[in-house]
């Protein structure tokens, strides 16, 4: 967690809660300090104060989404820790975070649309570099204690993993779970014991 986020006061959470969804349903483009006062419900000029350009409104909220998924991406490796070799607990894990996360689509969506302006900003583009290595490292650690070998192929699943969270993005609500729960299932089936 970065330290601005553990500091963050009630209101800075309500403000950036505000912009999250403002970036998820407006786009880049459409984040400015006017739009999360309306959002919030706060008058015009509160956000601003607190965050007193767009780049610091920006760079908050970046690490206000990537510590939030991160702490999630930790307690999943906890508990993936307590059951090496497990493919079935795997696939379970993994499911209901990406089921939890995609009852927060706003969190999501906030994530791509930081994610692509990351390839422009070197701050965000450090802040959610630091988030993917945690998850991939992460991810070596499970492959490396399911006896398969973790290197480059832990980049590649965590690269497929994010890819089908994201896609189910774009289908109609009520295929996101299926969809994400038989394509995690597939993706892991190289995690899980060999064929006798």
């Amino acid at each position: 967690m970065s330290p601005a986020s553990e500091e963050l006061s009630p209101r800075r959470r309500e403000i950036l809660a505000a912009a999250t969804t403002v970036l998820a349903e407006q786009g880049n483009r459409g984040l400015t300090h006017r739009a999360v006062d309306r959002e919030a419900g706060l008058s015009e000029g509160s956000s601003s104060a607190y965050f007193r350009t767009r780049d610091a409104l920006l760079g908050a909220l970046g690490d206000f989404v990537a510590d939030q998924l991160a702490a999630d991406v930790e307690a999943l490796g906890a508990r993936l820790a307590d059951c090496p070799g497990d493919h079935e607990r795997a696939v379970a894990e993994v499911s209901r975070l990406f089921a939890r996360w995609l009852d927060q689509p706003d969190l999501l969506a906030a994530r791509l649309e930081l994610t692509v302006a990351a390839t422009r900003d070197p701050r965000l583009a450090a802040r959610f570099t630091l988030w993917r290595e945690d998850l991939v490292a992460m991810v070596r650690a499970v492959m490396s204690g399911a006896g398969k070998d973790g290197g480059a192929s832990a980049e590649t699943l965590v690269a497929a993993l994010d890819g089908v969270l994201l896609a189910s993005l774009m289908l109609p609500v009520r295929r996101r779970r299926r969809f994400v729960a038989e394509s995690v299932e597939q993706l892991l089936a190289g995690l899980g014991p060999p064929e006798p």
